[in-house]
């Protein structure tokens, strides 16, 4: 019994700990965030992208860099999850929702005619905002700079990857390495591909759900047609979708207009000259691959891993491969 009791102690201790995650007055706001492995080994900051918190990034891949040495870091950005969500649902949307479907349905054909051009890209000149992506920014140093971390490796998706490119731009002596996972430059760059026209559909059915208060509904319907074709990966997303839901989903996230109210990053991505890595689906649809091609092209000494038949997505059966290309990238 005694010698059971001694194993099983060391295979306890052995094993990634993990934090119930705090909330830190950071930036002038609350930010929540959780900490995975020893402080004492090389520290990744973790930023997710667009309208999700923290439990969208699978844990399977937070435990494989963990268990290859690393310090991770995970937080809930501005407007999502358990942080403080400073956009709130104007007066507007709320007189909006009281009308009939009919009307809801009008609302968004309309809206979705001013948010993109007549080329099927996002429309982002004039936006206004609460704040902006270099806000963003902030806040994640900011957590860097409440656990006395100087610098980091920064790995950012979708959104996250954007804000992640002003840290290597702007604050390049916080990061070790940069890593953007199907991201982009900006949406409105000349010559980069818009949103696949089943997903922009898509994204017109989750508004009018948003409208008819539906969120969980309204969250499944943007996320599923993210898969691509090579993996069955509906079942893992729904049970990640999940999490991310009971964390906290703010449906009036004020993400999107902070994107619009950020300068396009296409002219200066020559500027970084930390290590990068960039990680993109063949299929992605709502950042399409050439977005993730023209950042590694312009950004000197770059690496690019192509996901194929994977859209912008995190399939499980991917995920052993980018620990694999992440450690390395952070080891070089």
């Amino acid at each position: 019994m005694k010698k059971f009791l001694i194993l099983l102690f060391f295979l306890l201790i052995s094993l990634p700990q993990f934090s119930d995650g705090q909330l830190s007055k950071l930036n002038g706001i609350d930010i929540w965030w959780e900490e995975h492995g020893n402080k004492d080994n090389p520290p990744v900051l973790m930023i997710m992208g667009l309208n999700a918190n923290s439990q969208r990034w699978p844990s399977e891949l937070i435990d494989g860099l963990v268990q290859n040495d690393f310090y991770v870091l995970t937080y809930d950005n501005r407007d999502t999850g358990k942080s403080s969500w400073p956009t709130e649902e104007s007066l507007v949307v709320a007189f909006i929702k009281l009308m009939p479907n009919f009307v809801h349905e009008f609302v968004v054909e309309g809206l979705f005619d001013q948010m993109f051009d007549i080329e099927g890209k996002f429309n982002m000149t004039e936006v206004p905002s609460e704040y902006n992506l270099n806000d963003m920014a902030l806040d994640g140093l900011a957590l860097l700079d409440h656990l006395e971390i100087e610098k980091a490796h920064i790995v950012g998706a979708s959104l996250g990857g954007m804000i992640g490119q002003i840290i290597a731009l702007d604050h390049e002596e916080r990061a070790i390495s940069f890593t953007g996972i199907m991201t982009t430059p900006g949406f409105d760059t000349t010559g980069l591909s818009g949103p696949s026209k089943v997903y922009i559909e898509a994204m017109k059915e989750s508004f009018i759900l948003t409208l008819q208060d539906k969120h969980q509904e309204a969250y499944e319907v943007v996320n599923l047609p993210l898969l691509g074709s090579k993996y069955d990966s509906k079942e893992y997303l729904l049970s990640i979708l999940k999490l991310t839901e009971q964390h906290g989903n703010n449906s009036n996230s004020g993400h999107m207009t902070a994107v619009g109210a950020s300068p396009n990053r296409m002219n200066r991505l020559n500027e970084i000259s930390i290590p990068t890595l960039v990680i993109h689906g063949s299929e992605d649809p709502l950042i399409p691959l050439d977005h993730g091609i023209a950042i590694a092209n312009e950004i000197r000494n770059s690496t690019i891993y192509i996901m194929e038949g994977v859209g912008h997505n995190f399939p499980k059966e991917e995920i052993p491969e980018i620990i694999i290309k992440l450690t390395d990238h952070f080891n070089q």
